[in-house]
Protein backbone atom coordinates (compact mmCIF):
# COMPACT_ATOMS: atom_id res chain seq x y z
CA UNK A 1 0.00 0.00 0.00
CA UNK A 2 1.25 3.81 -0.92
CA UNK A 3 -0.27 6.96 0.58
CA UNK A 4 -1.12 10.42 -0.92
CA UNK A 5 -1.56 12.87 1.37
CA UNK A 6 -2.63 16.88 1.49
CA UNK A 7 -2.92 19.03 4.30
CA UNK A 8 -6.89 19.05 4.24
CA UNK A 9 -9.71 16.95 2.19
CA UNK A 10 -10.60 19.86 0.07
CA UNK A 11 -7.13 20.65 -0.83
CA UNK A 12 -6.80 17.15 -1.78
CA UNK A 13 -9.81 17.01 -4.07
CA UNK A 14 -9.09 20.64 -6.16
CA UNK A 15 -5.72 18.85 -7.31
CA UNK A 16 -3.55 16.27 -6.29
CA UNK A 17 -7.01 13.48 -6.85
CA UNK A 18 -7.68 14.70 -10.12
CA UNK A 19 -4.49 14.63 -11.59
CA UNK A 20 -3.40 11.45 -9.86
CA UNK A 21 -6.25 10.08 -11.86
CA UNK A 22 -5.48 11.90 -15.11
CA UNK A 23 -2.22 10.62 -15.44
CA UNK A 24 -2.24 6.91 -13.41
CA UNK A 25 -5.98 5.82 -15.13
CA UNK A 26 -6.79 7.85 -17.64
CA UNK A 27 -2.67 8.39 -19.73
CA UNK A 28 -0.87 5.21 -17.90
CA UNK A 29 -3.76 2.80 -17.31
CA UNK A 30 -2.05 1.60 -14.97
CA UNK A 31 -5.12 0.68 -13.14
CA UNK A 32 -8.68 2.10 -11.45
CA UNK A 33 -10.09 4.64 -9.03
CA UNK A 34 -12.70 4.55 -6.65
CA UNK A 35 -13.99 7.63 -5.74
CA UNK A 36 -16.09 9.16 -2.49
CA UNK A 37 -15.84 7.86 0.67
CA UNK A 38 -12.67 5.12 -0.37
CA UNK A 39 -10.54 7.63 -2.59
CA UNK A 40 -8.18 4.63 -3.29
CA UNK A 41 -6.27 3.24 -6.84
CA UNK A 42 -5.64 0.35 -7.48
CA UNK A 43 -3.29 -1.34 -9.60
CA UNK A 44 -4.10 -4.07 -12.30
CA UNK A 45 -1.98 -7.04 -13.12
CA UNK A 46 -0.77 -5.15 -16.50
CA UNK A 47 -0.31 -1.60 -13.87
CA UNK A 48 1.64 -3.82 -11.73
CA UNK A 49 4.12 -5.59 -13.87
CA UNK A 50 4.68 -2.20 -16.23
CA UNK A 51 5.83 -0.71 -12.59
CA UNK A 52 7.35 -3.37 -10.82
CA UNK A 53 8.40 -5.95 -13.17
CA UNK A 54 6.18 -8.74 -10.72
CA UNK A 55 2.56 -8.97 -10.02
CA UNK A 56 2.17 -9.07 -6.04
CA UNK A 57 0.15 -11.48 -4.42
CA UNK A 58 -1.62 -8.97 -2.92
CA UNK A 59 -3.40 -5.77 -4.48
CA UNK A 60 -1.44 -2.67 -4.67
CA UNK A 61 -3.30 0.23 -3.86
CA UNK A 62 -2.95 4.10 -3.33
CA UNK A 63 -4.51 5.70 -0.56
CA UNK A 64 -5.47 9.09 -0.03
CA UNK A 65 -5.90 11.41 3.53
CA UNK A 66 -5.09 14.30 4.38
CA UNK A 67 -2.82 16.05 7.15
CA UNK A 68 -5.62 17.98 9.31
CA UNK A 69 -6.72 14.97 11.35
CA UNK A 70 -3.30 12.85 12.05
CA UNK A 71 -5.82 10.01 13.69
CA UNK A 72 -6.93 9.40 9.88
CA UNK A 73 -3.62 8.66 8.65
CA UNK A 74 -2.96 5.73 11.26
CA UNK A 75 -3.95 2.12 10.92
CA UNK A 76 -2.27 1.49 7.74
CA UNK A 77 1.33 -0.27 6.36
CA UNK A 78 2.72 2.13 3.73
CA UNK A 79 5.70 1.47 1.29
CA UNK A 80 5.70 4.96 0.29
CA UNK A 81 3.91 8.19 0.88
CA UNK A 82 3.37 11.49 -0.98
CA UNK A 83 2.79 14.02 0.92
CA UNK A 84 1.28 17.81 -0.83
CA UNK A 85 1.87 21.02 0.43
CA UNK A 86 3.36 19.42 3.81
CA UNK A 87 4.66 23.20 4.32
CA UNK A 88 0.73 24.35 5.65
CA UNK A 89 -0.05 25.09 8.65
CA UNK A 90 -2.88 22.72 8.12
CA UNK A 91 -0.28 20.07 7.51
CA UNK A 92 0.61 19.24 11.51
CA UNK A 93 3.19 17.87 12.72
CA UNK A 94 1.36 15.01 14.37
CA UNK A 95 0.49 13.86 10.85
CA UNK A 96 4.12 13.65 10.02
CA UNK A 97 5.20 11.94 12.73
CA UNK A 98 1.74 9.53 11.75
CA UNK A 99 3.01 9.22 8.40
CA UNK A 100 6.54 8.14 9.60
CA UNK A 101 5.10 5.24 12.02
CA UNK A 102 2.93 3.98 9.00
CA UNK A 103 6.05 3.66 6.96
CA UNK A 104 8.75 1.96 9.78
CA UNK A 105 7.98 -1.91 8.83
CA UNK A 106 8.67 -0.99 5.20
CA UNK A 107 11.41 1.52 6.13
CA UNK A 108 9.70 3.71 3.44
CA UNK A 109 10.63 6.79 1.82
CA UNK A 110 8.38 9.88 1.84
CA UNK A 111 8.56 12.09 -1.01
CA UNK A 112 7.38 16.21 0.49
CA UNK A 113 6.28 18.31 -2.49
CA UNK A 114 5.41 22.25 -1.01
CA UNK A 115 6.80 25.69 -0.68
CA UNK A 116 8.09 26.94 2.47
CA UNK A 117 4.57 28.65 3.81
CA UNK A 118 6.34 29.61 7.39
CA UNK A 119 9.07 28.39 9.51
CA UNK A 120 7.00 25.50 11.22
CA UNK A 121 7.65 22.17 11.73
CA UNK A 122 8.92 21.33 8.47
CA UNK A 123 12.00 23.25 9.06
CA UNK A 124 12.89 22.62 12.09
CA UNK A 125 12.38 18.85 11.84
CA UNK A 126 13.88 18.71 8.03
CA UNK A 127 15.50 21.71 6.45
CA UNK A 128 17.86 22.59 9.35
CA UNK A 129 18.85 19.58 10.04
CA UNK A 130 19.67 19.45 6.44
CA UNK A 131 21.54 22.45 6.68
CA UNK A 132 23.17 21.68 9.43
CA UNK A 133 24.72 18.61 8.18
CA UNK A 134 26.71 20.54 5.06
CA UNK A 135 23.49 19.69 2.87
CA UNK A 136 24.38 15.86 3.10
CA UNK A 137 22.15 14.55 5.43
CA UNK A 138 22.03 10.79 5.35
CA UNK A 139 18.22 10.67 5.74
CA UNK A 140 16.96 13.87 4.20
CA UNK A 141 17.52 15.48 0.88
CA UNK A 142 16.34 19.17 -0.21
CA UNK A 143 15.56 19.26 -4.44
CA UNK A 144 14.53 23.34 -4.47
CA UNK A 145 13.15 24.62 -7.66
CA UNK A 146 12.25 28.40 -8.38
CA UNK A 147 8.74 28.76 -9.89
CA UNK A 148 10.77 30.30 -12.76
CA UNK A 149 12.52 26.95 -13.42
CA UNK A 150 9.07 25.42 -14.52
CA UNK A 151 9.37 26.24 -18.08
CA UNK A 152 5.03 27.08 -18.04
CA UNK A 153 5.84 29.66 -15.51
CA UNK A 154 5.93 32.98 -17.63
CA UNK A 155 8.78 35.49 -16.58
CA UNK A 156 6.62 38.15 -16.50
CA UNK A 157 4.78 37.02 -13.39
CA UNK A 158 7.59 36.40 -11.73
CA UNK A 159 9.58 39.86 -12.08
CA UNK A 160 5.68 41.24 -11.48
CA UNK A 161 5.90 39.57 -8.14
CA UNK A 162 9.55 39.80 -7.63
CA UNK A 163 8.81 43.96 -8.13
CA UNK A 164 5.93 43.74 -5.92
CA UNK A 165 6.44 41.94 -3.12
CA UNK A 166 8.98 41.92 0.45
CA UNK A 167 12.01 40.42 -0.67
CA UNK A 168 11.68 37.79 2.17
CA UNK A 169 8.11 37.00 0.84
CA UNK A 170 9.19 36.62 -2.41
CA UNK A 171 11.87 34.24 -1.98
CA UNK A 172 9.30 31.94 0.19
CA UNK A 173 7.00 32.16 -2.49
CA UNK A 174 8.67 31.96 -6.15
CA UNK A 175 12.32 30.82 -4.64
CA UNK A 176 11.16 28.28 -2.53
CA UNK A 177 13.40 29.60 0.40
CA UNK A 178 13.00 29.69 4.11
CA UNK A 179 13.14 33.27 4.67
CA UNK A 180 11.58 35.34 7.72
CA UNK A 181 10.20 39.09 7.83
CA UNK A 182 13.55 41.40 8.53
CA UNK A 183 13.25 42.43 12.21
CA UNK A 184 11.57 39.53 13.08
CA UNK A 185 12.08 38.36 16.72
CA UNK A 186 12.70 35.14 17.90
Amino acid sequence: DYLVVSPSYPLMTKKVLPEFHKYFHRVLKLGTFVGGAKNVFTFSAKGCQDTFGHVPTEPVQVFFGHASDPDSLESATYKAVWADEAGQKTFRLASWEAILGRLSIHQGRVLLTTRPYDLGWMKQVLYDPWLASGRNHPLIDVVNFRSIDNPAFPREEYERARASMPPWRFRMKYDGLFEKPAGMIY
